[in-house]
């Protein structure tokens, strides 16, 4: 899927495919956490999406309680894709207002490209005969998805089956192109948004946030769709969400074993310890220490990294990361583990979308990429002091770099080239530029007495 977007505030342009990894780079008060935070709107959007999509498209055969819908036809793949832009653009506006909740924000066009849709959908209408008409159902078959829905004596005409049936298998559709994994669990987000000053809000929102987030925010923002106003706590909805994720975090008890690699992982690496939530706090044990300590007695590596901890402890399945500025207090050694635990993030079926400022953390990104496409990548791997793990095992990376126009007061954000197989991966250009810049002053400074 690909998110196209025009004139939204201050970017002019933006085309995000949403690959298995995404990297936004580019300077302060460009439009990074902007647009990473309309992403996560048109996402929820999608997830929740309710639009009946056939047009014209009789999906239920006559005289048959069996039908079959081909979405590798190309009329299908049009009409739905049709049918999910034209809802974008009816509620761009809505969309924004619900994540930013603010009518300041304004945006020209919002529309998608969908992915080629390549399996065939079954549905089937059943009645059971034993109870006579009075239990009705039907059942949609997506590959490895099988669903049934239920419906009481009073809906139990073939239309009224239909309409459930569309809109339950455009949802089924969206989450297919999106790569999450279907699940209808109350309240189920597949995504979260780590917003930065990660340190700050770690320390703050048990004591000064839960009350208030409880009563006050979420009442004015879910049941008050219609007048939204704006936030007195100056928060939008990702970062909201986040608060909330904190406040009812549970750890697992049986977790993966993926996830239990990649906290080990950060353990060994990053933290040099451990992290682990202790009633509503969340506790550090230094490594070789038997003793654990409160986070806000700890360093802000680790209350940075205690986010991205209880993304991996916590009982939901998350699949979505958007990860504002991940960089954030690291020291140049650390950033290269960071970027050694995003690739065994992806590895493990993360879907992620980061944000920095650090050539340090691009370049650390880029050399793994890079490594990852050799032909003998796993010796050279452990010739560098990596582990087949640090290899990334899907090539589905975009990167894209956000450069503000003075003239226009507005920025574009442009995808780079990729060049893995030359061996040189992306060139972030913007960071060249300045590091040109340093060496260049570097050099002239010497040749002065």
């Amino acid at each position: 899927m690909i998110i196209h977007v025009r004139n939204f505030g201050k970017i002019e342009s933006a085309d995000i495919d949403m690959s298995n990894f995404t990297i936004f780079v580019g300077e302060n008060n460009s439009g990074k956490t902007y647009l990473m935070q309309l992403i996560y709107g048109v996402i929820d959007f999608l997830i929740n999406f309710k639009d009946s999509f056939i047009s014209g498209i009789d999906i239920w055969q006559s005289n048959s309680d069996f039908s079959t819908i081909e979405t590798d036809d190309e009329e299908f793949f049009i009409a739905f894709q049709d049918c999910v832009n034209k809802s974008l653009n009816e509620n761009k506006e809505k969309i924004i207002e619900k994540i930013f909740h603010t009518k300041k924000l304004t945006i020209e066009s919002l529309y998608v490209d969908l992915s080629p849709l390549k399996c065939n959908y079954d549905i089937t209408l059943k009645k059971d005969e034993i109870l006579k008409d009075s239990y009705t159902a039907y059942n949609i078959k997506m590959d490895w998805i099988l669903l049934g829905f239920n419906f009481s004596d009073n809906v139990v005409e073939k239309s009224d089956i239909v309409m459930h049936a569309e809109k339950r298998l455009s949802k089924l559709i969206i989450l297919n192109d999106l790569k999450i994994m279907v699940n209808f669990r109350h309240n189920y987000n597949p995504m979260i948004y780590l917003p930065a000053s990660r340190s700050g809000i770690m320390l703050l929102y048990a004591n000064y946030l839960a009350d208030n987030m409880q009563t006050e925010v979420i009442d004015v923002y879910e049941n008050n769709e219609e007048e939204i106003v704006e936030n007195e706590y100056g928060l939008t909805k990702p970062v909201c969400d986040f608060l909330m994720f904190l406040l009812k975090h549970k750890e697992s008890e049986n977790l993966a074993e993926y996830k239990r690699e990649i906290l080990y992982f950060i353990n060994e690496n990053v933290i040099r310890g451990s992290l682990a939530k202790v009633g509503n706090t969340m506790r550090y044990t230094p490594e070789s220490s038997n003793g654990s300590i409160p986070i806000y007695l700890s360093s802000s590596l680790v209350s940075e990294l205690a986010p991205i901890y209880q993304v991996l402890s916590g009982i939901n399945n998350i699949e979505y990361i958007l990860y504002d500025e991940i960089e954030t207090c690291q020291h140049p050694t650390k950033q290269l583990q960071l970027a050694r635990m995003l690739i065994r993030m992806v590895n493990a079926g993360y879907k992620m979308i980061v944000s920095t400022h650090s050539d340090t953390m691009t370049a650390a990104i880029n050399n793994l990429i890079t490594l990852s496409y050799k032909k003998d990548n796993k010796k050279l791997a452990e010739e560098l002091g990596y582990s087949e793990n640090d290899l990334l095992k899907n090539s589905d990376v975009h990167a894209y770099q956000f450069k503000f126009d003075e003239v226009t007061d507005k920025t574009k954000v442009e995808e780079i080239p990729s060049h893995f197989s030359l061996g040189i991966g992306f060139d972030f250009d913007i960071f060249n530029k300045t590091n040109d810049k340093i060496y260049h002053d570097a050099v002239k400074l010497s040749e002065v007495d």
